[in-house]
């Protein structure tokens, strides 16, 4: 791997993947943001876009478990389902009941979404610590230290780059940008935990 060109493929190789993986993640998270805003406007703000995916997940689950569809479901002694048995049910009962339950399947589609979203971001910070490991070895080791040595660690790798690489001019200024692009997702993924939902503060 000490190879110059080598080297530079690589770490090219990475930032073009880890770009595929943000502009999937954007155009999801683009999309959840359009559909829960009309979530908002349907359900009469009964559910609000909150700032993490966490929360609007509990939020969207707390908005679906007090629909019709689950109290209908609840009085009939049926607690267990899975989402896809939710989606069939509320096909029957919209169907049986001619009843308006768009808001409640827009928002089962959004907590969906926020899944998707989560394993997209999840995806990209495993694939650029697998190949990051190849270049620096003790990357792995963000998985297992205490949050307060994150930046001892940070620092270390920081050091190994300008060591082994840009001092022997195996990369550039503009390789070694990448690469703390690249650091930069794993430890704030790390220490921050998934993005925030970028929504507009009144």
């Amino acid at each position: 791997m000490d190879d110059v060109e080598n080297i530079g493929t690589k770490i090219l190789e990475i930032f073009a993947e880890r770009q595929n993986y943000d502009e999937k993640y954007n155009d999801l998270m683009f999309s959840f943001v359009t559909d829960a805003y009309k979530l908002v406007d349907l359900s009469e703000d009964l559910y609000q876009i909150e700032h993490t995916i966490k929360l609007n997940q509990i939020s969207l689950k707390d908005y679906i478990l007090n629909s019709e569809i689950c109290a209908f479901l609840k009085n009939n002694n049926i607690n267990n389902y899975s989402i896809e048995d939710l989606k069939k049910f509320m096909q029957r009962y919209e169907y049986e009941n001619i009843s308006d339950i768009t808001s409640y399947k827009l928002a089962l589609e959004l907590y969906e979404k926020l899944d998707e979203i989560k394993n997209v971001e999840n995806a990209k910070i495993d694939y650029e610590i697998n190949q990051m490991s190849n270049i620096l070895k003790d990357v792995r080791n963000v998985k297992s230290v205490s949050k307060d040595k994150y930046r001892d660690l940070y620092d270390h790798l920081l050091q190994q780059i300008k060591v082994k690489y840009l001092d022997q001019n195996l990369i550039d200024n503009k390789m070694n940008n990448c690469i703390i692009q690249i650091l930069n997702d794993i430890f704030n993924y790390y220490l921050y935990g998934n993005k925030e939902v970028p929504i507009e503060v009144n």
